[in-house]
């Protein structure tokens, strides 16, 4: 069950990441403050998605 939990996180890690360069490109054209935070936080899901699942297996 803790497999299906990490493996789970993971996906979800998985789905953040593959958001980052898109939200890069548009940050990138759009230097607003709006744009950095969404990238930022995109950014800081998959890395706790990674954190979560790491936690959830050991």
């Amino acid at each position: 069950m803790d497999l299906l939990k990490c493996l789970a996180f993971i996906i979800f890690a998985i789905f953040w990441a593959r958001q980052v360069p898109e939200n890069y490109k548009i940050y990138k054209e759009n230097k607003s403050w709006e744009n950095f935070l969404i990238l930022l936080g995109k950014i800081l899901m998959s890395l706790a998605s990674i954190i979560l699942a790491i936690g959830v297996y050991v």
